[in-house]
């Protein structure tokens, strides 16, 4: 039974998900990041005046310090700070200032306001009757430093009043307050700014979706008369299909029978191919060493006996994980011989003698085989390696090894001195076969292979200089 067909369902599913996505975008946008936007901006200003105002304190104190050493006088370092801060700017324009007020408070300086100067400001202030600089006073007597917010004009225009967020801070040895401030209308612009670019990109998103989504129904009103016309299309065909069948039919009955004899004679087949596999089973589970055939393309083992890997192994298992435990190809590794890339470069069989030292420092050493397997273009796909455990051998020849080094160094001692030799028990020298008395390092040098360097021992050096150190 078919279910009828409905364009209206059809635009819901095309619109809906569009406009889901432009209304998550605008909650998004407006109610997530515009706030957080306005506050790290209002943060970043907070902590740029805070860091002028620092500079600018900075300048008072080195005056002061030319004051104690004497270089300036206080009225001398403080007329120099007055005109160095009054000419600092900065910002949009460089209309951004600082002032200087003290703790009556009166104002020291201000650049924008000289009528100010010198006057007794405790009365002055601003539309919502806020005394600015009693609170800058109040800021700074508790905690020294401080943010203060208050309406004030903008920048040199006395007669534009705006919102203004200032940070004041406390030089204490002449009693002033040094400050600075941002205008929060900079915030509010900045802001209304962002607003409308992200109205902008919301409209343009809106316009672009409702594109889209337009062409969707069309392709959609398309597909739906395609889709009629192939229903169509599809009926005529089935009356022509069960013609068909019944003509099929007897073809697939006679295939049928061919078939039947093909499955019986694969079924032979695969039954003498599984004995074959049974056989390479045994034969390589028989082996007493590890064995297996590695792929050269990507280093995977693809047949391993137990004695190789005893818990088995995972597809993805490679040749250098199971023998070292290491995720780089004995290639990339200086420490490890590679029978692989020997096989690959020389398309010939490869042994090679090889040591493995473990975790905990003991040494095995292996006998490495490894044996090309050709695909039938005559390129090496795969390889044959089995590892024999040759320790006990090379151990045994060096142990051989030693004990020859040691009956040599034995004979050569043997050679070299013999006999009882006559020594003074005085001056320690010895008399030679010829009845000569020699120095002990010189008849030992002309029968030995031995050879002297001297020195004091420091018993010697004691008696023979007291007066020396012997740590020196």
């Amino acid at each position: 039974m078919r279910i009828p067909y409905k364009r209206s369902d059809e635009y819901l599913k095309i619109v809906t998900p569009a406009v889901m996505a432009v209304i998550l975008f605008v909650v998004a946008a407006f109610g997530l990041f515009l706030p957080t936007y306005r506050e790290r901006l209002l943060n970043d200003k907070k902590e740029m005046i805070r860091e002028l105002t620092q500079t600018a304190w900075n300048i008072l104190a080195g005056l002061e310090r030319k004051e104690r050493s004497g270089e300036m006088t206080r009225d001398q370092a403080q007329y120099a700070a007055i005109e160095q801060i009054r000419v600092l700017r900065y910002g949009d324009g460089n209309k951004d200032y600082f002032w200087i007020n003290d703790m009556r408070p009166h104002m020291v300086m201000h650049p924008y306001r000289t009528d100010l100067e010198g006057q007794d400001i405790s009365d002055f202030s601003d539309p919502n009757d806020v005394h600015l600089f009693v609170e800058f006073v109040k800021t700074v007597k508790s905690g020294n430093e401080g943010f203060v917010s208050y309406m004030w004009q903008w920048k040199d225009n006395p007669d534009n009043i705006v919102p203004k967020l200032s940070f004041v801070k406390g030089f204490t040895p002449w009693g002033w307050i040094i400050g600075t401030g941002i205008y929060l209308e900079d915030v509010r612009q900045e802001t209304e700014l962002l607003t409308r670019r992200l109205i902008f990109i919301s409209v343009g998103i809106l316009a672009l979706v409702s594109f889209l989504s337009g062409v969707l129904v069309l392709q959609s009103l398309r597909s739906a008369s395609l889709r009629k016309k192939a229903e169509q299309e599809l009926l005529e065909y089935q009356n022509h299909l069960e013609e068909l069948i019944e003509k099929r039919t007897a073809d697939l009955q006679q295939a049928n029978d061919r078939l039947s004899e093909e499955i019986v004679e694969r079924q032979q087949a695969g039954e003498v191919i599984l004995q074959q596999r049974d056989m390479l089973s045994t034969v390589v589970e028989s082996l007493p060493y590890p064995f297996y055939v590695i792929n050269t393309a990507d280093c995977k083992i693809v047949l391993a006996n137990s004695s190789a890997a005893t818990d088995g192994f995972s597809p993805d298992t490679t040749c250098h994980s199971l023998s070292h435990g290491s995720e780089k190809k004995c290639a990339e590794r200086s420490d490890h011989f590679c029978p692989m890339e020997s096989v690959i470069r020389t398309r010939k069989p490869t042994i090679k003698e090889h040591g493995h030292v473990n975790g905990e420092g003991k040494t095995t050493y292996v006998e490495v085989h490894g044996y090309p397997i050709f695909d039938k273009a005559g390129e090496v796909t795969q390889m044959i390696e089995y590892i024999i455990d040759i320790t006990d051998r090379k151990m045994a020849e060096e142990e051989q090894k030693r004990l020859i080094a040691q009956l040599q160094a034995a004979l050569e001692d043997i050679k070299t001195l013999q006999g009882i030799v006559p020594i003074c028990a005085f001056c320690k020298q010895i008399r030679d076969d010829s009845g000569y008395w020699n120095q002990l390092e010189k008849y030992v040098s002309e029968h030995s292979h031995a050879e002297f360097s001297h020195a004091i021992c420091p018993k010697c050096m004691a008696e023979r200089y007291p007066d020396v150190d012997d740590d020196g």
